[in-house]
């Protein structure tokens, strides 16, 4: 199944190039708050680092699609 994440990515990839719209069924995450309620907080949470940036007022005023993958490295635990 994990060998099929960097096919559907380059799929989709593609097929939004071309203008065209993928039907792929993959899990999906919306966060949605006002302003400066801790959004951007809750993706890098998600995500396990900082890579947002930050400032005062409205910083992040964007809509924001994240590809997260998984990968293993000899730090997991899960070998």
């Amino acid at each position: 199944m994990e060998q099929l994440i960097p096919i559907a990515s380059k799929l989709q990839d593609v097929l939004g190039a071309l203008g065209q719209n993928t039907s792929l069924d993959l899990p999906q995450i919306v966060v949605v708050g006002g302003q400066s309620s801790g959004k951007s907080s809750v993706l890098e949470g998600i995500v396990g680092r900082s890579f947002l940036p930050r400032g005062h007022g409205i910083v992040t005023r964007r809509p924001l699609i994240l590809q997260l993958y998984n990968t293993r490295t000899k730090n997991n635990k899960d070998d």
